[in-house]
């Protein structure tokens, strides 16, 4: 199943400047994507104003809860609510239970934050093409963490 370029993508960030950039790394893939922003997942989920949104992709980035698997539940009541929606997590933090969930359903794609925009671009012609996608960093170290186990 492919997108178009022309479904909104939303952003979910707690801190507005690296959401600010990762929009305007978004809008360089095709002239027409339309990008918003909001700061926490519960707003998302209650708000009357996203009752009946829908977005092509929901960039999850940082989350308050910081325990291990802390982005699994958010996912999942993103998923829910917005079932067409691809999910992808941008975080600054490795999180094996997280990787372990992409391309499982709830999550279909997953970033490091110290990855360049590059990486959003492979993310992006993959997700376009219905592919997860789990960036070489954090490619890298999941095989590590599974071979040391």
């Amino acid at each position: 199943m492919t997108f178009s370029f022309d479904d909104p993508v939303l952003v979910l960030d707690d801190m507005p400047l690296i959401a600010t950039g990762l929009q305007q790394v978004l809008r360089t893939l095709h002239p027409s994507i339309t990008v918003e922003y909001a700061e926490s997942v519960f707003r998302v989920l209650s708000a009357p104003a996203y009752r009946d949104r829908s977005f092509s992709v929901i960039v999850l980035g940082s989350a308050q809860d910081s325990s291990p698997g802390g982005l699994l539940l958010p996912a999942a009541e993103l998923k829910e609510k917005f079932p067409a929606s691809r999910i992808v997590i941008y975080t600054d933090r490795y999180d094996p239970a997280v990787i372990a969930q992409t391309g499982q359903g709830k999550i279909d794609a997953c970033l490091h934050k110290y990855e360049g925009a590059d990486e959003i671009r492979s993310a992006w012609l993959r997700l376009a093409s219905g592919e997860p996608y789990l960036s070489p960093m954090l490619n890298a170290l999941y095989n590590d963490y599974l071979l040391n186990r």
